[in-house]
């Protein structure tokens, strides 16, 4: 195990990341188990075996360098989605830090812990 994975337990990909992890872990700053990676070198150089969700807020049509960067990297196959335990898990945390996650648990179920990619258009 590297440095990167014993200190990081969750990558979330964005452009945005104060809405990123507003949405995803309904807090206002990610915790030292989780990385915010918003920048193509550091989406390029995710480890194998990285536990990772991507979090967009732009349309389809006007997804950006980062984004189809993230695309071409999860093509490699070698990143780790959400299960359904890690949903449950997040879940708690938010419980515990009075906060509410914004994943869907019923996702894990349609994509068995793929490496997903939520879109979120307000």
């Amino acid at each position: 195990m590297n440095e990167w994975q014993a200190t990081t337990r969750l990558a979330i990909i964005t452009n945005h990341p104060a809405r990123a992890v507003l949405a995803v872990l309904g807090v206002e700053a990610a915790p030292s188990w989780c990385r915010m990676v918003t920048r193509i070198d550091e989406v390029r150089c995710l480890p194998s075996g990285a536990k990772v969700i991507g979090c967009w807020f732009e349309p389809r049509k006007f997804r950006s360098a980062l984004e189809w960067a993230f695309i071409e990297r999860r093509g490699l196959g070698d990143l780790v989605g959400l299960s359904a335990e890690d949903l449950e898990k997040l879940a708690e945390w938010a419980a515990r830090h009075h906060a509410q996650s914004g994943l869907d648990s019923s996702l894990a179920a349609a994509v068995g812990g793929m490496v997903i990619s939520e879109r979120r258009i307000s």
